[in-house]
């Protein structure tokens, strides 16, 4: 979690967070200074990374407790003794201070007073006379991710987007987008939530769903190439299969559209800079990576913003993905001028609940359900129109245990149109609905 070389450099003032320059990292050497390990490494301070500042060079140490951190003069510019947990003597920015602790609470799902601090737990050391100056020191990562000179704070960023882009930097990665693929190509993107193990540090994984994606072959529409292409997947969660479903992608000699996101065929390398966003400044960070998923290598372009979300572009196929809170997406395997890497997932079954397996529409007023129950329930299917909310189709059945296939007549249904599907049922000692949506093929 703490790989990550890119830091944010930023002021506080008025509860207004304002950008104020970014900052790289890189790990030069190990030495020994009056008999104790240091870790030499290079800043380099700048707006745009094509035009650096500011560059000064540090030594840092982590010893038994102690944080110290030197300039390039051997001057002291910190020195914290971080398992104490009392007011003590320290040196922040250069100045011996008084300073006090604060433990800084992570959590989002418990009571703050419940706080017990282990070695996990952010502590933030503090001028006591001046709270704006201070560091905070996360022990068992060995690592300063905040620190503040009462004027900006400089805060290493964190997170596996963070750290495949520095990996882009230290490897001087790049690569060009410009595919090559014929009918019949296609990539597996599957997503798994991801999160760390409080006791263990490691990280654990969920299966969520994948998405095959296939190309078809070229057309034109309007004047303009397009690429066709086929889309179609499974949720592990509920159970049920999504897709297929076709859809086009524009093409020109410069790059090609994905919905309204235009990506341009480029060579792409580090990028790191401060942006204009809605009248403030944000950061605009890109670079290149590479995943190892089962013995599998592939490239990925990486693209990070203050924004929640996390967005990657593949090299060698033309479907950009995004990435939201906890869940990761990989490429589990590709088949590109009919070579195949990897190895592609297969839907799997739920047989412990009650689940949709498919949706789809057999002609232009029927749609297939396939449910799966574990007991013999009392079953009421709407279908309805997503536009105006009227019911177009509907069923009172029964269900028998196990899987069970229901045709729905209803009223004429638009091709390429999506409508939703509400399911209720009800048993002696099991009731409950879910709800799914399908895209009619007819």
């Amino acid at each position: 979690m703490a790989e990550s070389k890119i830091y944010v450099r930023a002021t506080y003032f008025d509860q207004k967070n304002e950008f104020i320059g970014l900052q790289v990292r890189t790990d030069l050497k190990d030495t020994l200074i009056e008999n104790r390990h240091f870790l030499k490494f290079k800043t380099e301070d700048f707006v745009d990374y094509s035009d650096i500042e500011k560059t000064e060079i540090y030594f840092e140490s982590f010893d038994n407790g102690n944080y110290k951190l030197l300039n390039k003069n051997l001057e002291t510019v910190h020195n914290i003794d971080y398992n104490k947990t009392e007011e003590q003597i320290a040196t922040l920015f250069g100045n011996q201070v008084k300073t006090s602790l604060e433990y800084i609470d992570t959590r989002r799902s418990y009571p703050r007073d419940s706080l017990i601090a282990t070695d996990k737990t952010p502590r933030k050391y503090y001028t006591t006379d001046n709270s704006e100056i201070y560091a905070v020191i996360i022990p068992d990562l060995k690592t300063l991710a905040v620190s503040s000179n009462g004027q900006f704070y400089t805060k290493q960023l964190y997170g596996d987007n963070y750290n495949d882009i520095s990996e882009g930097i230290k490897n001087d990665f790049q690569t060009s987008n410009r595919f090559d693929i014929q009918p019949g190509d296609e990539i597996q993107l599957f997503y798994r939530r991801k999160w760390y193990n409080d006791s263990t540090g490691l990280a654990e994984y969920e299966d969520k769903q994948f998405k095959n994606v296939r190309y078809i072959g070229d057309t034109i529409v309007d004047g303009n190439k397009s690429l066709k292409m086929e889309i179609e997947g499974y949720n592990y969660l509920s159970g049920s299969k999504e897709g297929p479903e076709e859809f086009l992608m524009q093409v020109s000699d410069s790059g090609y559209y994905y919905g309204n996101q235009f990506i341009p065929f480029k060579e792409y390398s580090t990028e790191l800079k401060l942006i204009e966003q809605n009248g403030q400044k944000g950061f605009f960070l890109q670079g290149v990576s590479k995943d190892t998923i089962n013995g599998f290598t592939y490239e990925k372009i990486v693209q990070a913003t203050p924004d929640p979300y996390r967005y990657f572009i593949l090299p060698f196929f033309p479907m950009p993905f995004v990435e939201f809170g906890n869940v990761q997406g990989i490429i589990t395997y590709s088949k590109i001028k009919g070579i195949e890497k990897g190895t592609k997932r297969e839907r799997t079954y739920i047989t412990d609940k009650n689940n949709i397996r498919d949706i789809y529409s057999i002609s232009n007023n029927k749609v297939q359900l396939e449910l799966y129950f574990l007991d013999k329930l009392d079953i009421e299917i709407e279908i309805k129109d997503y536009e105006n909310d009227e019911v177009i189709g509907s069923l009172k059945t029964k269900s028998k245990k196990g899987l069970n296939s229901f045709t729905v007549k209803t009223e004429k249904l638009e091709k390429g149109k999506s409508y939703s599907v509400q399911i209720n049922y009800k048993g002696d000692s099991n009731s409950g609905s879910f709800s799914n949506g399908f895209k009619s093929n007819h």
